[in-house]
């Protein structure tokens, strides 16, 4: 049957420091005007676009660290676009002056930051990459004499670059646009430059590192300008760096994945050596674990405060003194954002060396432009039900990447990350607004874990994620989670988390192990989970997981109720769904549930499949016709659905 393909590209998270002054600082030095959420934002929003082009040095310094926090409020980010400040802040960007030139670097950052793809869209309609680039190449000009650092502190150029590659970073992530200007405007060897001074400015190295793993993922003219002997020689040494501060961790995975992007133009008798190399590091990044450096830091802060007399809420206890609620440090904090940070990447492209990519077209022979004429649709379709079923092949990987995976216990490793956090701790970090950054780092590095497992249970042997039992005990850990009160909201978790059980439980089908005391309760709060959400890829994560859940059933005397739930629940889904792709995918689950098994067959009488199956095809074509132009790559799927419905209806009446 024809299945949906999964995505495995993977959209960084984006930090949000400003690299510039606060609001509250240029507040207390008399430098900016109210910013309050009681003042006239329109009127705010025009005053600091005229201080944008005043002729006076200090407004216009002024207008830009305004404007670099204002953008986090995403009313005030859309009224500062309406009035063109890209374009405004654009000439900014090549200023004599250099703080003005990091100023308005930095406020185009933060609008990337804060932006979602669109504004990022937006931002490259405004021609915000010509600036930028012409930027990047005045610094390109003075190669190898661009100054990185200086003494201790970055300098203003170093600054400016670090602020510059991020926003070449953010736009070229959110749009094909800005990487194809990026191809062209002969920037690369600046970038790399940056990338090599990991010893004089470890932040502007990772920045560049960071830019080069998202224009190196399928850009064949960068692979193959950077796939020379001697940038090869530059990322393997950054690979094989001994650093043990967090931040190398972190550049020496990134590394790992711009090589893993590089795989394919990487010369043949290194490319294995390589690839250990860089599962190695992977599995490194992976052994620490981020929880009891959480646990340990917030454990010491709220100790550090009651000894202080402070509460955990910021609150004074003590009243003979007056006590600061104090931070835990910069270091502390910039290293556990780092950490995770360096996890989540080295999920992402575990998952995308897991993910087999099938280069042939699945759908070229078959006829997407027929229909039929009969009075029942039925009679112009070949009858092919009644043969052998042709068996797909599993899907597997090169036996390269499968035995470095497993030779480094990557399986088990992502395993753990799926270990949900106790609430206690989750309570912690929530009290204090200084730690939600790790609660929603925590969520993405679950979600990470999750998309990374859905892969490997597909990609690798059985045996290496423990048997049949090791199994089980995700499928039930994951399902229990799936079906309780806490599970973290967000159509993100919930995708990830529904793709890994439908990737676990068509595992376990492919062994016929069914699973144990799944009721028609249980099938109803699935259902329900994918009702309540408007999300399409969750909806179909669990039809695919009713699908292989009902073909386990189907021989099952005992199962015959849940079955049945299982097929209502499928029927009404198919009936009612506004999308077509997902009442497609509830069609193939209807199939692979009653296919075949003498249970299966009993629940398809009981319920009078074949008459609303025959009551649907109406309806599935004249949505077909009506969709076509807007299903894109999922129109092979339905029509497929259509096909297959068609041939089903025919199959199960001769068994009649």
């Amino acid at each position: 049957m024809g299945k949906s393909k999964r995505n495995k590209r993977f959209r960084a998270k984006k930090s949000r420091p400003t690299g510039l002054p606060s609001v509250k600082e240029m507040e207390e030095l008399g430098e900016t005007e109210d910013l309050s959420a009681g003042g006239d934002l329109q009127q705010t929003v025009f005053g600091l676009m005229e201080k944008l082009q005043s002729p006076s040095f200090e407004e216009r310094a002024c207008g830009c660290s305004s404007i670099a926090n204002l953008v986090m409020d995403k009313n005030a980010l859309q009224l500062l676009l309406d009035q063109g400040v890209v374009k405004t802040l654009g000439p900014l960007l090549l200023d004599k002056n250099n703080v003005i030139r990091e100023g308005s670097t930095g406020c185009l950052r933060n609008m990337s930051v804060a932006g979602d793809h669109e504004i990022c869209d937006r931002m490259i309609r405004d021609d915000v990459m010509t600036p930028l680039v012409a930027l990047l190449q005045q610094y390109s000009k003075e190669l190898p004499d661009v100054v990185l650092s200086s003494n201790n502190h970055k300098d203003s150029t170093s600054s400016i670059l670090e602020q510059a590659l991020h926003l070449l970073w953010n736009l070229c992530e959110s749009c094909n646009t800005a990487v194809c200007i990026f191809n062209k405007a002969e920037i690369l060897p600046l970038v790399v430059h940056c990338f090599k001074a990991e010893s004089l400015n470890m932040a502007l190295a990772i920045t560049a590192a960071q830019c080069l793993h998202t224009i190196t993922e399928d850009n064949e003219p960068i692979a193959t300008d950077l796939s020379t002997p001697e940038m090869l020689g530059v990322f393997e040494k950054a690979l094989m760096s001994q650093g043990d501060h967090v931040q190398h961790c972190l550049l020496r995975t990134l590394t790992a994945g711009i090589l893993c992007n590089l795989k394919s133009s990487l010369p043949t008798s290194s490319q294995g050596q390589t690839l250990q190399a860089l599962v190695k590091v992977l599995a490194q990044t992976l052994e620490v674990n981020p929880t009891t450096e959480i646990t340990s830091l917030i454990q010491s802060h709220f100790e550090e405060n009651c000894i202080n007399g402070v509460s955990t809420n910021g609150e004074n206890t003590n009243d003979e003194s007056i006590s600061v609620d104090r931070e835990p440090s910069n270091k502390k904090v910039e290293d556990l954002k780092s950490l995770i940070l360096s996890q989540q990447t080295a999920l992402e492209i575990i998952s995308n060396l897991s993910c087999f990519e099938d280069e042939s077209d699945d759908w070229a022979d078959m006829d997407c432009s027929g229909s039929s004429s009969s009075e029942d649709g039925l009679d112009d379709e070949v009858d092919v039900m009644d043969e052998e079923p042709v068996m797909m092949s599993p899907l597997c990987l090169s036996s390269e990447i499968h035995n470095a995976l497993v030779a480094q216990n990557i399986p088990v490793k992502v395993l753990a990350k799926l270990n949900f956090h106790e609430k206690s701790l989750l309570d912690q970090i929530n009290s204090s607004t200084k730690y939600t950054f790790l609660a929603s780092g925590l969520l993405r590095l679950q979600c990470r874990g999750l998309v990374c497992m859905q892969n490997l249970v597909t990609a690798v042997e059985l045996e290496v994620l423990g048997g049949p039992p090791a199994l089980i005990v995700v499928w039930e850990k994951l399902l229990a989670l799936a079906l309780s009160d806490q599970v973290p909201s967000g159509e993100e978790f919930l995708e990830a988390l529904t793709g890994a059980l439908r990737s676990v439980i068509q595992k376990m089908s492919t062994i016929k192990q069914a699973p144990k005391g799944l009721t028609q309760h249980h099938v109803s709060q699935l259902c329900n989970l994918g009702k309540s959400s408007a999300c399409e890829g969750i909806r179909v994560n669990i039809l695919g997981m009713l699908g292989s859940i009902g073909s386990l059933l189907a021989f099952e005397e005992t199962a015959e109720q849940t079955v049945a739930a299982i097929g209502i629940q499928l029927i009404d889904i198919a009936t009612k769904d506004p999308s077509v792709w997902v009442i497609a995918e509830a069609l193939d689950a209807i199939f692979d549930t009653f296919g075949d098994g003498k249970t299966a067959d009993i629940v398809a009488e009981n319920i009078n499949l074949v008459a609303k199956l025959k009551n649907m095809l109406p309806q599935l074509k004249s949505k077909l016709r009506q969709n076509k132009s807007n299903l894109g790559d999922r129109l092979p799927i339905v029509h497929n659905a259509k096909t297959n419905l068609i041939r089903f209806i025919k199959y199960k009446e001769k068994q009649q």
